[in-house]
């Protein structure tokens, strides 16, 4: 069959879904429609594009309630951003956010998406209203802390990591990014600290392991420096930034040798 051949066959199909959908002539009701359309939660599941194509057929549907397509607007713009469709989740999420303001979860996945798409001033414009609707979207801090740490706002992404560790002090990600941003000002200790937490939460995470090696090594704590370097590379044999340092390390030690070997 030829693409055109094969894009008029969906259409088609869609089409006589939307029709059976409005006379009730599935066999599954609207609300098994508008359920499948929010089943997709990860990519272990049963895919995205079925999930989408029940979110198509609520928003298109004259049965559906206006707050039934918006719902199924806002879910089908995050399954476009999850799967690299940026620009479409753009337009879904936008769509969303005429009739709803104030909905600060849309604004951060409309940021997201915006900031994947390599527009970071929108991305932060998004995060900013996310987080003047909800000062507790803790998702929203965490993805402007990762916008103002890619501008070298270093103090500006402590901050918002600050308040979403007090939000969950369970959430790895934000302590060991926090230890990132206290690794960029030279902060050692305070950077070891949150690397000890992450750690805690996440023991086999080679890049939490790998920087704490890096910290202890900028204090001179090269035996500690090389315990953490020698991990991170158990976890992590690929990762050549490891390998540097401890090269390095093993040189500030006195291993020339050894360090020959690593950091050339």
């Amino acid at each position: 069959m030829s693409i055109v051949g094969t894009t008029m066959h969906r259409t088609l199909v869609l089409t006589v879904l939307v029709a059976l959908f409005d006379t009730g002539a599935l066999a599954q009701t609207a609300d098994d429609v508008v359920q499948r359309c929010h089943s997709y939660t990860a990519p272990e599941s049963s895919g995205p594009d079925r999930a989408i194509s029940a979110c198509t057929t609520v928003i298109e549907s004259t049965r559906s309630t206006r707050s039934q397509q918006l719902d199924a607007l806002a879910e089908r713009g995050g399954l476009f951003r999850k799967t690299g469709r940026f620009d479409l989740a753009i337009v879904d999420l936008t769509e969303v956010l005429r009739n709803r303001a104030s909905a600060d979860d849309v604004y951060v996945e409309r940021g997201m998406a915006l900031a994947a798409n390599r527009q970071p001033d929108l991305a932060l414009a998004d995060f900013d209203e996310a987080i003047g609707l909800n000062p507790n979207n803790r998702i929203a801090l965490s993805q402007r802390a990762t916008l103002y740490r890619a501008r070298g706002r270093f103090d500006e992404a402590i901050r918002d990591l600050d308040r979403a560790v007090v939000l969950n002090r369970d959430d790895p990600w934000a302590v060991s990014e926090r230890g990132l941003d206290r690794f960029s000002l030279h902060q050692y200790v305070d950077a070891i600290a949150d690397f000890n937490r992450a750690l805690e939460l996440t023991p086999s995470s080679a890049w939490t392991t790998g920087y704490r090696g890096a910290a202890q090594y900028q204090l001179g704590r090269y035996d500690a420096a090389l315990a953490d370097l020698n991990r991170a590379l158990d976890l992590d044999a690929f990762d050549p930034w490891p390998l540097y340092i401890r090269g390095l390390t093993k040189r500030k030690a006195g291993d020339r040798p050894g360090a020959g070997r690593e950091d050339r």
